[in-house]
C-alpha cells in the first residue's frame, strides 16, 4: 500500500514538472456570421497534436512544447485556414481565433500570420521569455548571462537577493550545486529552446520562491533533419592545473 501511495505522489508531482513547461493554444472557431462551429477540427502539424472545437466553437490544445508553429483549422464545406507564426510559451495561454468562410467552389486554404497581443490576461507575474533565436542574436556565452541582461538583475542576485534564493529549473527538475546550494547552470545554450526569468508574483506550483524563478527548456529533436554547432575557444599557455592534487582529500571543492 505504501508503494502504491509513493507511486501516486511521484506521478501528480511529475505532472506538475511537465504543465509547468509547456503551454497551450485555445481560442473559438466562428462562422462569417460569428456563430460557434463544433466540430472544427485543429491541428499542429510540426508537433502532430490537435484538439476538436466543442459545441460553442471553443477548443484547447495541451502540453505544447514551447516554440512557434503553424495552426490548422479544418471543417467540411468551409475553407481551410492556415495560421502561422503562432508562439508557444513556457506556463502561458496562446489564444488563436477562427473565422472560417464557407467554401461552395472548393476555394485553397487560407494563410495568415498569428499576433501577438501586448497585454496577456493570463499572466499575473513579472516575466520575461526569451527564445532560441534571440539568445543567438545577444552577446550572451552561458545561461547566467542571458539572465543577467534582464532588468533588476546583476548575475543570478533578483532585487538584491543572493544567488542562492533563486529557483533554477531544467526542463520541470530543479538544478542546485550540492556543495554550495547555489543554481547549477552550466547547460549548452546550443541546446536552450526557451529561457523564462519570473521576478515576482510566482504562482503556487514554485512553491517558496523568495527572489526569482528561472525556467529552461531544452530542445527537441526533429523527424527530418540534423542540426548541431560548434564552438571554439582559446586561453594562453599556462599550468595545466592549479592547486590541490586530484587525489587530495581537500581538493572535492575543486572538482
Amino acid at each position: 500500500m505504501r508503494v502504491l501511495y509513493a507511486l501516486a505522489l511521484s506521478a501528480i508531482f511529475l505532472a506538475g514538472s511537465v504543465f509547468a513547461q509547456s503551454g497551450k493554444i485555445a481560442g473559438r472557431v466562428t462562422d462569417d456570421s460569428g456563430a460557434g462551429l463544433p466540430g472544427v477540427n485543429l491541428f499542429i502539424p510540426a508537433t502532430l497534436q490537435g484538439a476538436i472545437s466543442d459545441l460553442d466553437g471553443y477548443y484547447t490544445i495541451l502540453n505544447v512544447s514551447p516554440g512557434t508553429y503553424a495552426l490548422r483549422a479544418s471543417f467540411i464545406g468551409f475553407t481551410t485556414q492556415i495560421v502561422e507564426g503562432v508562439r508557444v510559451n513556457i506556463d502561458q495561454t496562446t489564444t488563436v481565433d477562427f473565422e472560417l468562410t464557407e467554401d461552395a467552389v472548393g476555394l485553397e486554404e487560407l494563410i495568415v500570420t498569428a499576433e501577438l497581443p501586448v497585454v496577456q490576461a493570463d499572466v499575473s507575474n513579472s516575466q520575461l521569455n526569451v527564445t532560441s533565436d534571440e539568445i543567438e542574436a545577444l552577446p550572451v556565452s552561458s545561461i547566467n548571462s542571458v539572465v543577467g541582461l534582464q532588468a533588476g538583475i546583476q548575475g543570478l542576485s533578483v532585487r538584491g537577493s543572493g544567488s542562492d534564493e533563486l529557483s533554477f529549473m531544467v526542463n520541470g527538475l530543479t538544478l542546485r550545486d550540492e556543495r554550495n546550494n547555489a543554481p547549477y547552470t552550466s547547460i549548452s545554450l546550443s541546446s536552450v529552446e526557451e529561457v523564462q526569468v519570473q521576478t515576482g508574483g510566482f504562482n503556487a506550483e514554485y512553491g517558496n520562491v523568495r527572489s526569482g524563478v528561472v525556467n529552461v527548456v531544452t530542445k527537441e529533436g526533429g523527424r527530418n533533419q540534423y542540426t548541431g554547432s560548434a564552438i571554439l575557444r582559446y586561453s594562453a599557455p599556462a599550468q595545466k592545473h592549479f592547486g590541490s592534487r586530484a587525489d587530495d582529500p581537500n581538493a572535492y571543492w575543486i572538482r
